[in-house]
């Protein structure tokens, strides 16, 4: 196959199992990067700090589409799905998977305004990310120094949930 023709996707992967699950694909010479960030909390009195994944439950893999692709992601220990379906994954932009690794990297990531009005049941578009292109329906709103909210998303009749998607990636419909 033909490298050039390889195209990100984001696979659904049982939560608590994204490292686990990033580090099988890696071995088995799969591109795989999980979007994370480093959180700093305290705990018994110390300050610990970590990184968790920035999507929950989900892990960006770049391959050359193929049935036979297709079928090896969905047979991988702790993946429930790929994003999409049966009539077609949903393919990610190579720049919104460079955000990531900026971010990831400790590497300056573009500001963008968030919208403070969000509430439970508003309708949006997502606008940045691996999902950019998708409309949502907000089932959550967490405000903290970084705003997120908790979205659901429909591909082809299937729904998927997204627990930590920030707010400045949502333009309210």
């Amino acid at each position: 196959m033909n490298p050039e023709m390889a195209r990100w996707y984001c696979l659904q992967v049982k939560r608590g199992k994204e490292f686990d699950v990033e580090n099988a694909l890696q071995q088995a010479s799969v591109e795989a990067f999980m979007p994370r960030e480093r959180v700093v909390f305290v705990r018994k009195g110390r300050k610990m700090e970590s990184e968790v994944p920035f999507f929950p439950s989900y892990l960006l893999v770049r391959l050359v589409p193929s049935a036979e692709a297709f079928l090896g992601l969905r047979g991988q220990k702790d993946v429930i799905d790929i994003v999409g379906g049966g009539s077609g994954y949903h393919i990610i932009k190579d720049r919104d998977v460079d955000v990531f690794k900026r971010i990831s990297l400790n590497e300056d990531a573009p500001r963008i305004a968030t919208d403070k009005t969000f509430q439970q049941g508003d309708r949006a578009d997502i606008e940045h990310g691996p999902f950019a292109g998708f409309m949502c329906i907000v089932t959550a709103v967490k405000w903290c120094r970084q705003a997120r909210a908790s979205v659901r998303i429909d591909v082809m009749g299937k729904p998927f949930d997204i627990d930590s998607m920030p707010l400045a990636f949502l333009k309210k419909l």
